[in-house]
């Protein structure tokens, strides 16, 4: 299975460690400069890069970098966000586990207590509506560290919005019956600025699992 890395990245470049380590199991990387300033973006220098011009929104950066990806003869396409939380140490697992499922989501239930206390709340309120509006059962929903191919591919929404995207996209995918399949990676979170916003980005989530 060939399978290209899409790493989208708004407030700085993913590092050259981090690039290599995801390098080490993938085909090929494209980073997704979402609105970089500059100096990070000069940081990309020799790095395949799809340049938005300005911040569009992590939707808008997934979905752009996976039909690139996709297009350019990539079987799967796995998202690994630029700011270090997703560990490229679990590439595969996904790997493995997309063997037998077209959607492949990190799982970060299992490592709650290393999640900040607003966010652990905001993604177990997620998960649980999510669970209730399609009748399925289901772990960490918004978890960007994911492997998609085939029907998970097509049933990526247009590109538009932020972190509301991969909600959507999830609830889209279970309802089309695609297989989905969790796999355990740590929560990291070493201090550092998050572009989510639990209440702004929350009310996002909310109404995209309330959307028909």
């Amino acid at each position: 299975m060939r399978v290209r890395a899409v790493v989208p990245c708004h407030d700085s470049a993913p590092s050259r460690e981090l690039l290599e380590a995801i390098a080490a199991h993938v085909e090929a990387i494209l980073v997704v400069d979402d609105g970089l300033g500059a100096r990070e973006a000069a940081r990309l220098d020799g790095v395949e890069v799809l340049r938005l011009g300005r911040n569009h929104g992590k939707g808008t950066a997934v979905a752009r970098g996976a039909a690139l990806a996709a297009r350019d003869g990539g079987e799967a396409v796995l998202v690994v966000d630029g700011d270090g939380q997703h560990p490229p140490a679990a590439i595969p697992a996904f790997l493995a586990a997309a063997r037998s499922a077209e959607l492949v989501i990190g799982d970060r239930f299992g490592d709650l207590r290393s999640m900040p206390l607003a966010r652990r709340a905001a993604n177990l309120a997620a998960s649980a509506a999510m669970a209730a509006v399609t009748r399925r059962r289901v772990r960490d929903t918004q978890c960007g560290m994911r492997l998609m191919r085939g029907r998970a591919l097509a049933e990526v929404p247009p590109p538009e919005g932020g972190f509301e995207a991969e909600t959507l996209h999830l609830k889209r995918c279970l309802r089309a019956g695609v297989t989905v399949a969790w796999v355990p990676i740590a929560a990291i979170y070493a201090g550092e600025p998050s572009a989510f916003r639990p209440l702004r980005d929350g009310a996002r989530v909310a109404r995209a699992l309330a959307r028909r």
